[in-house]
C-alpha cells in the first residue's frame, strides 16, 4: 500500500474512525488537503476493503483497516520512542522522521525494534504502542472539550504535532498532568482548567483541546 493510502488509515483512526463515521471535511483538515481529494480516497480504500464510506456522513475503518492502522501506528510510536530514547531527538522533533521510518518496516524490523526497546508501553506523546492497548486507550480516553465543569482528569495524550505539542508546552499542559476543570464556555469556545501547584487557571480553546486526550479519575 503506498504512503499516503497509509496515512488515511492512521488519520482515520485517530479521528475515531473505528466505531463512528468520520466526515470527510474533519479528514481533509487534519491533512490541509481539499475534500473532494479524500473524496476520492476514500472511494480508492473502499475499493481494496479497508473503509466503507456513506456519502454526506463519512467514512470508517473496516475491521481489516483498523488492522492495519493499528499495525502502522505502532511502527511510527516505536519509531519515535527510538528517537527520543536513543537518538536524543526533542519530542517536538520526532513526528516528521518517525513519518518516514514507519512506511518502511516490515514487520520483523518493528518486532526487533520493540524488542531491543524493551517493550516499551508508550510512545513520547502518550500513545499505547501495543495494539491491543491500543483499542483499550481509545475506550478509556476522550478528547478534552467532551469534559464537564468539576472533572478531575489526567492528561493521557497528545496529538504528536510539533505546534500542538509547543501550544501545549506553552499552556503548562503536560502528559500525565492531573487538572481540575474549572468551566466549559461553549459559546466562547474556551475551556478554564486548574493545575494544583501552579496558582494561575490555564485557558485554553475548545477547538485546539479537541487534540487533547484525557482520562477521568
Amino acid at each position: 500500500m503506498s504512503p499516503t493510502k497509509e496515512d488515511y488509515l492512521k488519520i482515520l483512526f485517530e479521528l475515531g474512525g473505528r466505531t463512528v463515521q468520520v466526515p470527510n471535511k474533519e479528514i481533509a483538515g487534519k491533512l490541509g488537503i481539499a475534500p473532494p481529494t479524500v473524496t476520492e480516497m476514500m472511494n480508492s480504500l473502499v475499493k481494496i476493503g479497508w473503509v466503507s464510506y456513506t456519502p454526506y456522513k463519512g467514512s470508517m475503518l473496516t475491521d481489516q483497516g483498523t488492522s492495519y492502522a493499528k499495525k502502522l501506528i505502532r511502527k511510527h510510536r516505536l519509531w519515535e520512542v527510538f528517537l527520543v530514547e536513543e537518538l536524543g531527538f526533542d519530542i517536538h522533533a520526532v513526528h516528521r522522521e518517525a513519518e518516514l521510518l514507519e512506511h518502511s518496516t516490515s514487520n520483523d524490523v518493528a518486532d526487533k525494534l520493540e524488542e531491543f526497546l524493551g517493550f516499551p508501553e508508550f510512545c513520547p506523546h502518550g500513545g499505547a504502542v501495543n495494539p491491543d492497548r491500543m483499542e483499550e486507550q481509545e475506550e478509556n480516553t476522550l478528547f478534552l472539550p467532551k469534559v464537564q465543569a468539576g472533572d478531575h482528569i489526567i492528561i493521557s495524550r497528545i496529538v504528536d504535532d510539533k505546534k500542538l505539542l509547543q501550544y501545549f508546552k506553552n499552556h503548562h499542559l503536560n502528559i500525565g498532568d492531573e487538572v481540575v476543570v474549572e468551566e466549559v464556555d461553549e459559546a466562547l469556545d474556551l475551556i478554564t482548567l486548574k493545575k494544583p501547584g501552579f496558582d494561575k487557571d490555564i485557558q485554553i480553546s475548545m477547538t485546539v483541546g479537541q487534540n487533547l486526550f484525557v482520562e477521568k479519575i
